[in-house]
């Protein structure tokens, strides 16, 4: 179903699409030793505010909220509940 509905996007947002996925991926908790964890978290974090702080993503950020506002707002979107395992399912 995924992949039928990145095919119909265009690139751009086919790109927006698969870079959210990856962030919802990285939410998943995946067991490792503890110095491991904190070495990937603290490179991952200077990863992220590196890109974070380009002016080009600054923009998309902005552009995203406000999609995400909208569709909220036309009732396009669901609630996102924690479960048990750390996993993302409606609420």
């Amino acid at each position: 179903m995924l992949i039928n509905i990145v095919r119909t996007l265009p690139p751009e947002r086919a790109s927006e699409l698969i870079d959210f996925a990856r962030f919802l991926q990285s939410l998943v908790v995946k067991p490792c030793k503890p110095a491991v964890l904190e070495e990937e978290k603290s490179s991952g974090d200077k990863k992220w505010e590196q890109l974070l702080a380009k002016p080009e993503a600054q923009q998309a950020m902005i552009e995203m909220a406000h999609e995400a506002r909208a569709d909220h707002a036309a009732g396009r979107t669901t609630e996102i509940a924690v479960t048990e395992d750390g996993r993302l399912a409606p609420a």
